[in-house]
């Protein structure tokens, strides 16, 4: 109802209106829970506006520094302080306590603000590319409080960046039949991944993480389905958004690219998280790793590359802190520490893998090459899933030590209908992805299209889940 009104007003209203009206109701959808939420993301907006427009004068290089400083320092206070103060207290308790004694920690009552680790990483990307020059300060406080808040991006991402966005906010965007059309079929495919597979799915994923104890081998199927279910959930949410975008007549980053189907780890994070990554490889992977090679004067060290250490030490730590983004628990940290572990072995075995792929004749069959490759690279990455799932470390070392090949007590219904649902998306998620090649998908006439689309709402609502599931990263 709230996208339809918007909708509506939008395409009425004269251009040189829209941004108001937008900003408005970005305002209203985020202060409707709670009001507070609103003051706490304008006034690190404000702050990060003022500091990058000093920047327009000439400055020493100290100023610049400190006017920096001051800035990532309002972009993420609201971060830190409202995420990461119970996390730092409970972990420094724990520190003391292996000195001094047994000594309890009790967490203080935050507010929980959704959205908030997104639109910090929005102000941070924004300064950081106008501190560098790479783009000149926005000068309209409204556009840019509107790149900040807009609405469909504002809970969950796409993470845009501050150029490429403001400049679509800027230009005029006609009623186009054809556009709403396709941002439509969008949000109506993410609306299916959320409330069909994802929903569907947590059925039986929340039930074998509460008790996996006496399920056996549906433990291993829970694992497999929080894999499919996590993607579909945070995809799904980023389709919805980005085809909202679309409709308005404005152009989002694509979130994923099929990350399911990545031959190796590398890969996997090109296509998975897409804004997240590409901002984790620009303004933490690529400094870190610039400034270890720095420190290194030598072309080797330890006879190592002084290019390997860079890369290694820059997306170890990298993963690390993504890990830390993701969640103020040391599960996430695992998480994050293990997919960097992960790219590190990968990026070290680089050569005895290729001469192994020569050796066995691997490099002559690339279908069997690129299957299996996709394979053990699903497999990692969904082992790597039970830490981010798992409530803790016990509870995840409990959920491996559980894994029988003993078939559980029930919910076989429930893992033969999770199959044939799965089976059926994964065949249409490669449709979506190479709708070029079928030529029937891209010239079917517009009548057909109207009664399929109609029919996938009718699927929508017989399929769904009548259970509220927030989406997962609403808690990031």
């Amino acid at each position: 109802m709230f996208f339809a009104v918007v909708f509506t007003v939008h395409f009425l209203l004269p251009h040189r209106f829209r941004w108001i009206f937008l900003l408005a109701a970005s305002f209203y959808f985020y202060a409707f829970r709670n009001p507070w939420n609103l003051a706490l993301l304008l006034l690190p907006t404000l702050a990060v506006y003022l500091i990058a427009r000093i920047f327009e004068n000439p400055l020493s290089q100290r100023r610049r520094h400190l006017l920096l400083a001051l800035g990532l320092a309002s972009g993420l206070s609201v971060l830190l302080v409202f995420k990461y103060t119970n996390f730092a207290g409970k972990s420094i308790f724990a520190l003391i306590s292996l000195v001094a004694g047994p000594i309890s920690f009790t967490p203080l009552k935050i507010a929980y603000i959704v959205g908030i680790s997104f639109y910090s990483f929005k102000l941070v990307s924004y300064l950081l590319e106008v501190y560098h020059r790479r783009m000149k300060p926005e000068r309209h406080i409204g556009y840019f409080t509107l790149y900040v808040a807009f609405f469909p991006q504002l809970l969950a991402g796409p993470i845009d960046r501050a150029e490429a966005f403001i400049r679509e906010l800027k230009s005029r965007s006609p009623f186009d039949l054809e556009r709403i059309s396709a941002g439509f079929q969008q949000v109506l495919w993410g609306l299916f991944k959320k409330v069909v597979i994802a929903d569907r799915l947590a059925l039986f994923v929340n039930e074998v993480f509460k008790q996996p104890d006496g399920q056996g081998l549906n433990l291993v199927f829970g694992l497999y389905f929080y894999a499919f279910q996590i993607y579909c959930d945070f995809s799904g949410y980023s389709d919805m958004a980005v085809g909202i975008s679309r409709m308005l007549g404005y152009r989002s980053m694509l979130n994923f690219n099929a990350p399911y189907f990545s031959r190796n780890l590398s890969e996997f994070w090109n296509r998975w998280h897409i804004s997240l990554s590409t901002w984790l490889r620009d303004y933490l992977f690529l400094p870190i790793a610039y400034a270890t090679m720095r420190r290194i004067r030598k072309d080797r060290f330890l006879g190592i590359k002084v290019e390997a250490w860079g890369y290694c030490v820059g997306i170890f730590l990298t993963m690390f802190l993504g890990g830390l983004w993701h969640g103020a628990a040391w599960t996430f940290v695992a998480w994050g520490t293990l997919h960097g572990i992960y790219l590190v072995v990968g990026y070290a075995t680089r050569k005895p893998r290729r001469r192994l792929r020569r050796t066995i004749g691997l490099n002559h069959l690339q279908p069997l090459r690129n299957g299996l490759q996709i394979m053990v690279t699903f497999h990692l990455v969904t082992f790597a899933w039970l830490f981010f799932r798992a409530e803790s470390f016990s509870a995840a070392f409990h959920y491996l030590a559980a894994i029988s090949l003993k078939p559980g007590d029930s919910g076989t219904g429930h893992i033969v209908f999770n199959l044939i649902l799965l089976v059926l998306f994964i065949l249409m998620e490669v449709l979506i992805h190479n709708r070029k090649r079928f030529r029937w998908v891209v010239t079917m006439p517009a009548f057909l299209r109207a009664v399929l689309i109609a029919a996938w709402i009718c699927l929508i609502l017989i399929l769904a889940v009548d259970k509220s599931n927030e989406f997962i990263y609403f808690q990031f």
